[in-house]
């Protein structure tokens, strides 16, 4: 029996309560001035919530109403429930709204140097409450990541053929020119442009060709677009390694524009004379991820990008 009256007690009736008990004197009247509802039914409604607990709540014979002592502690307990009812509520709104959560997101070098920290900027400005998780991982691990719904989004050099159209979505994000990264004392430092034939007798180092595909691939096209193959001597899939084996005079590099972000002792950066096609970096997601917090990532995305 006591079971059934502790489950026809309702969140109105905690409200009913927890208004009359905060009042400075439990004056009844005056809450139901405030609730706007009739003095009895307020009245009614305290009793009813003593009866569904078997509990008297307040010292009736005292003026003015005071509260017993099992009603002082049913008070500290209607205000935590209350509370974290309304934190519920505010929370499941926000959620559906993508305001909290967590995103993770993928990244090569090449895109926290580029595009990336202007989208995560204005990300952060308009969603401050939701968690965002870097991976900074290699193309073949983002793609990996994305397919296993260990990651949401990613930013790649896209190698061709690499994505099923019916698993992941991409967009282009980013157009840029590739830079020639040479040593600080290499005798085509001090030339301002160079045309891609002249490095054809230099030793390389190449963005990894099973890590970072994409870009791989790019590279060895325009090299081969100029009229040569390049002796490759080293790989690393990290932007920063390829740069210090340049600043050890290990070989030349080519790499995207945005490298000229990062100030590198040992190495100097020169544009390639002449038309040269852009590198391409993607963004990609699950094609069939319904979570608002993406959606609204790639809508900034998209805008800045754009």
């Amino acid at each position: 029996m006591k079971n059934r009256s502790l489950q026809s007690i309702e969140l109105q009736d905690l409200r009913y309560f927890v208004a009359v008990a905060s009042h400075e004197t439990c004056n009844i009247s005056e809450v139901a001035e405030k609730l706007h509802m009739a003095q009895p039914n307020l009245s009614s409604a305290i009793k009813d919530l003593e009866k569904s607990l078997d509990v008297t709540l307040f010292n009736r014979k005292k003026r003015p109403l005071q509260l017993t002592t099992a009603g002082q502690e049913f008070f500290q307990e209607a205000v935590s429930i209350l509370t974290a009812m309304n934190r519920a509520v505010e929370n499941v709104r926000a959620t559906s709204k993508g305001e909290i959560g967590r995103l993770t997101i993928g990244l090569t070098s090449s895109g926290s140097n580029s595009i990336l920290p202007d989208i995560l900027r204005r990300f952060r400005e308009e969603f401050p409450n939701v968690k965002l998780i870097w991976r900074e991982m290699a193309t073949h691990n983002q793609l990996q990541a994305l397919r296993e719904r260990a990651m949401d989004v990613g930013f790649l050099h896209l190698p061709v053929g690499a994505i099923d159209n019916k698993e992941l979505s991409f967009t282009p994000i980013l157009e840029e020119p590739l830079v020639t990264v040479l040593p600080e004392n290499h005798p085509l430092a001090k030339t301002k442009q160079i045309p891609l034939i002249a490095l054809k007798e230099e030793k390389f180092i190449l963005p990894d060709l099973q890590l970072v595909p994409g870009l791989s691939q790019q590279i060895l096209y325009l090299c081969k677009r100029a009229g040569f193959f390049p002796q490759i001597t080293l790989e690393a899939a990290f932007m920063l390694t390829i740069l210090g084996f340049v600043a050890g005079e290990l070989g030349i590099a080519l790499l995207p524009a945005n490298v000229k972000n990062i100030r590198r002792k040992g190495v100097v950066y020169r544009p390639i004379l002449g038309v040269t096609p852009k590198i391409k970096m993607d963004m990609v997601w699950r094609r069939n991820d319904t979570s608002v917090i993406l959606k609204n990532f790639l809508k900034i995305a998209k805008e800045i990008c754009n």
